[in-house]
């Protein structure tokens, strides 16, 4: 399993964070380009400015992060060959081109970053749980389904809370040459784990990763009421049980829908947590792998929280946190990605259907919590299906609440929540 983790690592006193598994540091002025100075739009000492007060959120009124002008608010890595920054304009729209290639030589990092209102300190705290960022974005030519890029903030004291891009905050769901919108929460950035201040924001920074073109329509804070994570409640058995079997019989319960086709149903007993899945496969029960190398094929992975106080947006994984996969190969087999070995105190049956396969999995969690579960109470929890080939590999992980983020098995802050009854 140590092959397949990583861990996000943030050291703001020497100015070094592991994101993903790409490296972002604190930003280097020497290898970062201010706009060029012929399209600066500039603010004279004395001139004129005005906040526009009846546009606030909570009081708050310095939504407008980029308004399509370039300004000496704006930079990007100096690196031509790693990115180019152009603001054009049509007889429709002004807008900022992006485009990027990390993979070159000399492009360790590549990104671009916003010092909105006047590089002045932004208190944001008042606004975090009400508030996004939101921006219009199109693709020049294909379809985009998700953008290899972090969002990050800065204070002035050189912390920086990041955040990576999921496929969710695409309003429309898929990037195309029409403009769509993006939003994103400001609730999801990390600001208390990484000690960075959101009174006292410098700016905002997007770094970019693999290689790709976009181009983007204004940015903005605006007012959020969206749901940020998915969350499902169990259904209790109270003094019933269930025969994990593969046999579907016991599951009346509303299945949840999820990826393309799948779909899963939970309940708990006073000790136990009981998962039904409903996975879509043409070609089922391709995997021929053991042990924790289970995830390369046809399997199913389910992560769980057991501290109910634990900070739902934390990106590290805690004593507390629990990994199972369940190989639906022909020789199926539960298996502990926490403890690395066989999980024998757990059960599970799988059968085949006209649609793919159903699987059923019991997880003891009073052992697992040493304690009993309360109702109502609600923890990290989250369901992948990995769908494997005809070369007994895994082509497709598809994720409930990550919507095409990668590495749930090693961040909670990608799980929805299971709420326990």
């Amino acid at each position: 399993m140590i092959f397949r983790l990583f861990i996000l690592i943030s050291f703001v006193t020497c100015g070094s964070f592991l994101f993903g598994q790409d490296t972002t540091r604190i930003i280097n002025f020497d290898e970062i380009k201010i706009i060029d100075k012929r399209i600066i739009k500039r603010q004279g000492l004395y001139d004129s400015y005005e906040v526009d007060k009846t546009k606030n959120i909570n009081g708050y009124t310095q939504l407008t992060i980029f308004d399509n002008t370039m300004s000496d608010e704006v930079w990007y890595t100096e690196n031509v060959n790693c990115v180019s920054v152009d603001l054009k304009a049509n007889e429709k729209d002004t807008y900022l081109q992006l485009q990027w290639n990390k993979d070159r030589d000399g492009c360790d990092w590549v990104g671009v970053g916003f010092g909105w209102d006047f590089w002045t300190s932004k208190d944001i705290s008042g606004i975090l749980d009400i508030a996004a960022i939101e921006f219009e974005v199109r693709s020049t030519g294909k379809d985009i389904t998700n953008l290899p890029w972090a969002m990050g903030f800065e204070d002035y004291s050189n912390g920086q809370a990041w955040t990576g891009f999921l496929r969710k905050y695409f309003v429309d769901d898929i990037i195309t040459t029409e403009w769509s919108k993006v939003q994103i929460p400001l609730s999801i950035f990390p600001f208390v784990e990484t000690d960075t201040d959101p009174s006292n924001i410098k700016q905002m920074i997007v770094q970019l990763f693999a290689e790709g073109v976009a181009e983007i329509n204004r940015i903005e804070l605006v007012p959020f009421t969206g749901k940020l994570r998915e969350s499902v409640i169990s259904e209790s058995l109270r003094d019933k049980s269930i025969s994990v079997d593969g046999n579907s019989i016991d599951w009346n319960a509303n299945f949840t829908s999820f990826g393309d086709g799948h779909s899963f149903a939970t309940k708990n007993s006073s000790d136990s947590l009981y998962i039904a899945v409903k996975v879509k496969d043409q070609r089922p029960f391709l995997n021929n792998k053991t042990n924790a190398d289970l995830w390369n094929g046809d399997a199913i992975e389910i992560a769980i929280a057991t501290n109910p106080k634990a900070n739902l947006k934390r990106g590290l994984f805690l004593l507390s946190d629990y990994h199972f996969g369940l190989n639906c190969g022909l020789k199926p087999y539960l298996w502990n990605f926490s403890d690395d070995k066989l999980y024998s105190e757990g059960n599970f049956g799988i059968t085949k259907t006209d649609y793919g396969y159903f699987a059923e999995i019991a997880i003891p969690l009073k052992k697992l919590m040493n304690a009993d579960l309360k109702a109502d109470t609600p923890l990290g929890f989250e369901i992948a299906v990995d769908e494997g080939n005809e070369k007994m590999i895994r082509e497709i992980q598809t994720t409930w609440n990550g919507h095409g983020a990668t590495g749930f098995h090693s961040n909670p802050s990608l799980w929805g929540t299971i709420v326990l009854k």
